[in-house]
């Protein structure tokens, strides 16, 4: 932090990951009213019985807004506060939507796993408001314990973070970031291994 600015340093990294607790929680609930509402059939006779075009239909409105939202959050820090962006408001761009995307798939996976609204959505809570002390924007994570320090790397905001470090704060080229990127799009793919599960427990109230 050369700037000795602390608003340059925590907000960039701070606002996101607010945004993407909200996102995790909202994905959750979204898909668990539908079986606490017991409305689920309509739901997937609606998409002709495919679960992903079902879940499509749901989130990417959502998605849409949050996107928005995160845009509006960058143009907002990086050109009208004038925080520093080396590598571009597009670089930025690209990494809040694989955020998002990454985060909403990760609260798919988390409701796949355990499909009781309130159960997942507590996993949720907990999982996002622990990514902000573990993801390394307050503490480093190299002086962490090392098991902590593995932990960290299955939060998305911990990978927005080194992103967001690697290229706004420091110049670096993508490359470096690449295993980031790689993770947030390995969170985007995590409901493929639990799609039918969560097929199943949508049509077997249980």
């Amino acid at each position: 932090n050369p700037w000795l600015n602390y608003s340059v340093y925590l907000n960039n990294t701070l606002l996101p990951g607010v945004l993407l607790l909200m996102v995790m929680l909202i994905t959750i609930y979204s898909i668990g009213t539908e079986l606490k509402e017991k409305t689920t059939t309509q739901w997937l006779e609606s998409a002709n019985g495919n679960i992903i075009t079902a879940l499509a239909g749901k989130l990417l409105p959502q998605t849409t807004l949050f996107i928005a939202i995160a845009w509006i959050g960058d143009i907002w820090l990086y050109c009208v506060l004038h925080f520093p962006c080396h590598n571009g408001m597009a670089y930025m761009m690209i990494a809040s939507v694989m955020a998002i995307l990454a985060t909403q798939g990760l609260g798919i996976f988390i409701y796949s796993l355990f499909p009781w609204m309130r159960f997942a959505m507590s996993i949720a809570s907990l999982w996002g408001v622990i990514s902000f002390s573990i993801s390394g924007f307050t503490f480093p994570v190299m002086a962490m314990n090392p098991a902590l320090q593995a932990l960290c790397n299955l939060f998305p905001l911990r990978h927005y973070f080194l992103i967001y470090a690697n290229g706004a704060l420091n110049g670096n080229p993508t490359p470096y970031a690449a295993s980031s990127f790689i993770a947030l799009t390995i969170f985007m793919l995590l409901p493929l291994t639990t799609i039918q599960r969560l097929k199943h427990s949508l049509t077997n109230d249980v």
